[in-house]
């Protein structure tokens, strides 16, 4: 069955992919056997926001090989998985529609992510969506993560991690990849990867087209998303110039609410979607994430001298679209309309349909300037200027009383415009044969400008305007040829995301985050072995954190904790037994504080909140261990066969769901198994086919990655026969929980044919 929808997947994509494929065999017979001066060029990429194997930045790169070996369906985060500190969830169970990565307990918007050096994350939230460039991977030549502040970067503060998605990469020789895949859950996945070659020496295109559908673990929580990526680039001897178009479409069921606590241990109920239950009888089948993303890119590249390069880049992102939702029972007064009276009746409720729409642009350019002083002293100068625009409507397009609405209704609108502008200078000098110093500084300035609350609680415009500067310094001792040893501290500022600002007013506006992170460590090996420590701390002052407060518009907002702090150390080993047999795992052991925090609980009975103060309790999503190992296997080993077995497993420690270190509300441990087979046949000088075989959470583990939790006090009323999320944490204390399960034993496979380079 999989090799028949392998071949359907082929006609499918008949139209383009013989186009390109008669289009690849005219190439090769004209493709250079030698590397132009121009590709050298092309290739001295000046990666201002990444790191070197040198660096004292912790950091892990994944490259291209390494990305082709395990990337079947599952989006980026789970590439990333195996990787130290790294935690992957799934709100889907299965690891496509949407996915998100903390890294050291950090949350998606703590984690910086640019491709080629260009912003990613979202202006005001400052999370990165992966579901809205699917199949991204694909067209990457390498994925590096820096843990902790790392170096500076473009785009949103880095409090947790920054990450790196290179997709630069000029093929020289023409090939055509065609890919498809099949698994669990309805899951598809089917693509096609061209590429022209270099054209007289100086022209090259490519193109990627994707398509990965799933069924999803959790009630329908399926996924739709096509995705195309186009490359068009132009080399001469001492300049190139890059465009690309990364389009990405996704249509997705909301799973987003989790599952009621009460159902997570009853095998009928563990997948119960309670998206789209409020329409009467089946539950509304339009209940759907619909956004369209588009990203343009331009780099330019020239060598001015042999010791002086210049990097201009250009971006423009398109984003627009929409989440559906049927709302039971909803009072005309919360969408801005008064009560209306039929006759002698009060119709003050009524069945709806809404759509919350985004529609917004985001621009810019970045820039890097690097000087080879001499051969022990280097520099970089770099930064760039963005500018977003976003729009935020809701519209009704369905009610129960349709006539008592007005026509093209919008009952929100709101319009934000955010500036960010950054500058920074980095040195790498080596003073002394053994020693070497990074210098790292960068200036900072955001301007904010949102429709928000003010003292009156009037929705007014408003602005804010920021100015962080992040100094980094770092020293790295090469004791022995293959081993050093390296210090680092680092300096970072994170702005409020929007919800901070549109749900406050001035006076109750939470302040920027700072974070101190200092780390320190030691890497060593052989030829057949490696190995590196790192230990860190990351001290935070103003850590914004939920506590339950109502600020003064009435709504729950994050507040500023004075103190708190993340402390670890985090090992990594690998060691090539044989030809054959190789092991490799990490390990992180941490602590993660906050010194003082009052928990702001609503008390049903009385209106009002209670207070209770904690001392020195865990940050949330925040497991005091984790650890990954994986065995791997080379059966076949020769010029034509390669055969290769992985067995590999990830234990996580538990993790509270908030910060108040509550027994009844956490994640518990949990340990899971994967087992993939690598098979790679050569059946011609340029012409391969490979195919990968995965069962993951292979002992059928129960687990949940993911969640959230309100908890209030209510003596007259126990909620838990009318609401499923409810439960009793004992007396008059009761926690609305909703947790995210992920699968159980699940297989995937992918088949790619490839032809050329």
């Amino acid at each position: 069955m999989f090799f028949y929808q392998s071949f359907c997947a082929a006609r499918a994509l008949k139209p383009v992919s013989w186009a390109f494929l008669s289009f690849f065999f005219i190439q090769a017979s004209v493709a250079q056997n030698t590397l132009p001066d121009s590709v050298q060029l092309a290739q001295v990429v000046i990666q201002a926001t990444r790191t070197s194997s040198g660096s004292p930045i912790p950091h892990n790169n994944l490259r291209r090989e390494n990305i082709a070996a395990a990337l079947q369906a599952q989006d980026l985060p789970y590439l990333l998985g195996s990787m130290p500190s790294v935690v992957e969830t799934s709100d889907g169970g299965m690891g496509t529609g949407y996915t998100g990565l903390r890294v050291r307990g950090s949350d998606p918007t703590r984690i910086n992510v640019t491709i080629n050096g260009v912003p990613l994350n979202d202006a005001e939230s400052q999370g990165v969506f992966w579901v809205n460039l699917p199949d991204l991977a694909a067209s990457a030549e390498e994925i590096q993560l820096q843990r902790g502040v790392g170096s500076s970067t473009n785009g949103a503060g880095a409090f947790g991690a920054t990450l790196n998605v290179d997709i630069s990469k000029i093929h020289i020789r023409p090939f055509a990849q065609l890919t498809a895949g099949a698994g669990s859950f309805g899951v598809q996945r089917y693509s096609g990867y061209f590429g022209s070659g270099l054209i007289n020496n100086r022209w090259s295109f490519s193109g990627r087209l994707s398509n990965i559908r799933s069924d999803g673990y959790i009630d329908r929580a399926s996924a739709n998303l096509n995705s195309l990526h186009l490359n068009a680039a132009y080399l001469d001897e001492r300049q190139s110039w890059q465009m690309h178009l990364l389009s990405g479409h996704e249509i997705t069921y909301q799973a987003w609410n989790g599952v009621p606590v009460q159902y997570i241990h009853d095998d009928r109920l563990r997948t119960f979607n309670t998206a789209g239950t409020e329409q009467p009888g089946e539950p509304y089948d339009n209940e759907v994430d619909d956004y369209t993303q588009r990203h343009w890119l331009m780099h330019y590249k020239r060598e001015i001298s042999d010791a002086l390069w210049l990097q201009l880049n250009g971006h423009y992102t398109r984003g627009f679209g929409f989440y559906e939702q049927y709302k039971a029972s909803e009072h005309f007064s919360d969408y801005g309309l008064p009560t209306p009276i039929i006759g002698d009746t009060v119709i003050d409720q009524t069945d709806l349909i809404r759509r919350r729409w985004l529609d917004n642009h985001f621009g810019g350019g970045t820039f890097a300037l690097r000087w080879r002083a001499s051969s022990a002293c280097e520099w970089l100068l770099g930064g760039g200027a963005n500018l977003y625009q976003g729009k935020h409507f809701g519209e009704l397009i369905w009610a129960q009383y349709a006539a008592l609405f007005p026509k093209d209704y919008r009952y929100y609108d709101n319009d934000a415009e955010k500036t960010d502008m950054n500058v920074f200078l980095k040195s790498e000098y080596r003073f002394a044969p053994q020693w070497t110093s990074f210098w790292d500084a960068q200036v900072r300035r955001v301007q904010y400008r949102f429709l928000g609350f003010d003292h009156e609680l009037r929705n007014v415009s408003q602005e804010d305007g920021l100015i962080f500067f992040n100094p980094k310094f770092g020293l790295s001792w090469n004791f022995q040829p293959q081993s050093s040893a390296y210090v680092y501290a680092g300096v970072g500022h994170r702005e409020p995301n929007r919800d901070d600002y549109t749900q406050s007013t001035p006076a109750s506006r939470p302040r920027p985050e700072q974070m101190l992170d200092l780390e320190g460590g030691l890497k060593t090996g052989q030829s057949n072995w490696r190995f590196q420590a790192n230990v860190f701390w990351m001290q935070y002052r103003d850590q914004l954190v939920l506590d339950g407060r109502i600020n003064g518009v009435g709504a729950y907002t994050r507040i500023n904790v004075p103190e708190s702090y993340r402390a670890g150390l985090e090992l990594e080993a690998c060691w090539k037994i044989s030809q054959r047999w190789q092991v490799a795992g990490n390990t992180t052991l941490s602590q993660n504080k906050v010194k003082s925090f009052t928990e702001y609980r609503d008390n049903w009975d009385t209106g009002e909140q209670d207070q209770i103060t904690y001392q020195n309790t865990d940050l949330a999503f925040s497991p005091r261990w984790m650890a990954q190992g994986n065995v791997q296997f080379a059966a076949i080993q020769n010029s034509r066969h390669n055969l290769n077995l992985t067995f590999s497993g990830k234990y996580v420690g538990r993790q509270y769901l908030d910060n108040t270190q509550n027994e009844f509300s956490l994640l518990k441990s949990w340990l899971v198994h994967d087992v993939r087979l690598n098979y790679d046949l050569k059946y011609a000088d340029n012409q391969r086919m490979s195919l990968i075989f995965a069962v993951n959470n292979l002992f059928n583990q129960r687990y949940s990655s993911n969640g959230w939790v309100y908890r209030y006090e209510s003596a007259g009323y126990d909620a838990r026969p009318d609401d499923p999320y409810t439960q009793s944490e004992g007396g008059s204390t009761y926690a609305q929980v909703g947790l995210f399960p992920q699968a159980g034993r699940h297989w995937m496979a992918t088949l790619r044919i490839m032809l050329g380079e």
